[in-house]
């Protein structure tokens, strides 16, 4: 090998070592990690009790989707037993605070709204049982589009539908709250 091409590759060598490193370094840490059984919640928090939510809004049975959606989640995951509240760690309640419909999109021959913005905000609260210390709380808003016309119970099934995609997008919000080790 000749003393140009040495040259080349001592000054090439030190390229990948160093985009390495970088990458080492940067992934250890980012906070990134695998999801395991940890949560930010203390070793003594092993179930949670989850009663139906308080619904302040006069879309009735909301309160319903929310809740199953909870429920649904906690038991999914496995990571926090869901039992009854007498014999629950922690207690999750809830107060469906609002809900609302927006229209987003009209048709341009006869203005007519196709498509409509539902939006649910729930409170949430997550207390230890022992000794009523608050663990977690957060007002929590998500939306969900769905599509309107002239069939009116078409329009309802469809509005009914968005409620429990945002109920999914609420439970897997506060899942990740309460159980997220970020």
């Amino acid at each position: 090998m000749q003393g140009h091409d040495r040259h080349r590759l001592k000054k090439n060598f030190w390229w990948p070592a160093a985009v390495s490193l970088f990458l080492t370094l940067f992934l250890a840490g980012c906070g990134y990690h695998f999801q395991g059984r940890e949560t930010n919640l203390g070793p003594e928090i092993r179930s949670v009790a989850i009663p139906i939510f308080t619904n302040r809004t006069p879309q009735t049975g909301i309160e319903s989707e929310v809740t199953r959606a909870l429920v649904e989640k906690f038991i999914a995951t496995r990571r926090l037993a869901v039992t009854k509240q007498s014999s629950a760690d922690a207690l999750l309640t809830g107060v469906v605070k609002s809900f609302s419909t927006t229209s987003v999109a009209v048709s341009a021959g006869i203005q007519a709204t196709t498509s409509y913005r539902a939006a649910v905000t729930v409170e949430i609260l997550l207390q230890r049982q022992s000794d009523g210390k608050i663990l977690f709380k957060e007002e929590i808003r998500e939306e969900w589009n769905y599509a309107v016309g002239p069939d009116l119970a078409v329009a309802e099934n469809n509005k009914r539908e968005a409620i429990r995609q945002i109920a999914v997008l609420l439970a897997n919000r506060v899942h990740e709250f309460i159980l997220g080790g970020f």
